[in-house]
């Protein structure tokens, strides 16, 4: 999986070389960084102290209630009813970035597939409705504090 879709998000102040030894080091089944010392098991609690987080509220609401949705919006959601993450994938590769309204499908694409490939994973291959409620909050994407955002997806995770 290519991941040239990246380079339309903001950089992130990390050396390569330290996230691909990261990326390296990660064993997806056991959710750990293999170290020479050891195994250090990834929790929301490690990450935010890691990142440097302040616990804040809930940046994204929680559901979204489908009937009180104006017919717009409706169309946002539907447009990801049934969306795996094959066809998540190429969507967010091929999608184009020229203009506002397509900018804003790419944020709410890619922010789905972000979640479905590694904060929110689940046996389901399709997207569900615990991965869509972000996607009405993409107006100030490049303004969220990202790494709180991720940190409180993790913590979710892990409550269920």
């Amino acid at each position: 999986m290519g991941f040239g879709a990246l380079a339309h998000i903001p950089e992130m102040n990390v050396s390569h070389a330290l996230l691909r030894e990261l990326i390296d080091c990660y064993d997806e089944y056991h959710g750990c960084l293999k170290t020479l010392n050891g195994k250090i098991y990834i929790t929301p609690a490690k990450v935010a102290v890691a990142l440097g987080i302040s616990h804040g509220g809930n940046r994204f609401p929680k559901k979204v209630d489908y009937r009180k949705l104006n017919e717009e919006d409706k169309a946002i959601f539907d447009s990801l009813k049934c969306v795996t993450l094959v066809t998540l994938t190429k969507s967010v590769l091929n999608m184009s970035v020229e203009g506002e309204e397509n900018r804003k499908k790419f944020h709410r694409t890619f922010f789905v597939f972000v979640q479905k490939c590694f904060l929110l994973r689940t046996t389901v291959s399709m997207a569900s409705a615990i991965h869509k409620p972000p996607i009405f909050c993409v107006d100030n994407i490049r303004q969220w504090d990202w790494k709180i955002s991720c940190a409180q997806l993790l913590k979710e995770r892990n409550r269920k």
